[in-house]
């Protein structure tokens, strides 16, 4: 006769061990579902903020004017159109009826050579309102690292005036409103002229006097001493995502959740200075709950 080993009885799983199991699976479930729809709605409100924006306007008090002035101010473009050549961005300028149109750098792309668009853009919104503006990092780069010299001056010839540490002054009606257009980061303020050029102004004190510099943090650093009435800036793309309560996710200067990454804050001599949040991207990165925006400022004397 063959002994046969005794078998062990198996084992059946506690029912509290089924039902850890089967918590630890739908909470996996759940978790791979809630990651898949953030993903997908990450993903669409990436595409529409591709093709639209929003406006934002700001409100500004000054005894130095008599009548409302409009400042339309185009940031961080980066050769994005919106609509058929940017349709929709001059049908709305149009529309807004500014007074002048503040173009605060980075139009282009440094890496892409064909820019024609924001040339045609700044050819069509010549003939809505006067068009200044400033260079930003991509324009800079695009000058230097790539060779293309003749950047400034296409520019000009389709009809904005770039003002490199240059003012213009500019009447509308019985107002002055004095526009100053800086070059340079905050590292390279020196070196690009800005300093010198800033000591050597006389402030106007009739004139409403308008600072633009692509980068905010130049302000920060380098412009909030010297007297002016408004600053006026582009270059974060609204810290890429905006979260509630810590806002603006990241700059490339201030690091994670900066500072000045959007809005109007107040430099130390109680100067304005409003950040836009640009109109496109030049990064991989998604926006989340930044809109691209264009940006009015209406400054009246109440």
């Amino acid at each position: 006769m063959e002994n046969k080993a005794a078998e062990k009885p198996r084992k059946e799983t506690s029912p509290r061990k089924k039902k850890i199991i089967r918590s630890i699976i739908h909470t996996l479930i759940f978790l791979i579902g809630l990651i898949i729809v953030v993903s997908c709605g990450v993903f669409l409100y990436a595409n529409y903020t591709k093709t639209h924006y929003e406006i934002s306007f700001y409100q500004e008090t000054s005894q130095k004017v008599t009548h409302n002035i409009r400042m339309a101010v185009i940031s961080d473009l980066h050769n994005r159109e919106y609509g058929e050549k940017n349709a929709t961005l001059i049908a709305d300028l149009k529309a807004l009826k500014p007074d002048m149109i503040l173009f605060l750098g980075d139009m282009i792309n440094r890496e892409d050579g064909h820019y024609e668009p924001m040339l045609e853009l700044g050819t069509a919104l010549s003939q809505v309102a006067p068009c200044y503006g400033v260079l930003g990092n991509h324009e800079s780069e695009r000058m230097y690292y790539y060779d293309d010299k003749k950047l400034p001056q296409k520019f000009e010839e389709a009809g904005v005036t770039i003002l490199r540490n240059t003012k213009k002054t500019i009447k509308i009606g019985a107002d002055s409103v004095q526009l100053i257009g800086l070059e340079g980061t905050p590292f390279g303020f020196e070196e690009y002229g800005g300093r010198k050029f800033m000591d050597e102004q006389t402030p106007n004190p009739n004139a409403y006097t308008v600072v633009m510099n692509h980068i905010p943090f130049t302000f920060r650093d380098q412009i909030s001493d010297y007297p002016f009435d408004l600053g006026i800036a582009g270059h974060t793309h609204g810290g890429l995502m905006i979260l509630p309560f810590f806002e603006g996710v990241y700059t490339a200067e201030e690091g994670f959740f900066p500072k000045y990454f959007a809005g109007r804050y107040k430099l130390k001599q109680g100067q304005p200075l409003i950040i836009s949040r640009g109109m496109a991207d030049s990064s991989p990165w998604p926006r989340v709950n930044n809109m691209p925006e264009l940006v009015i400022i209406d400054v009246n004397c109440y």
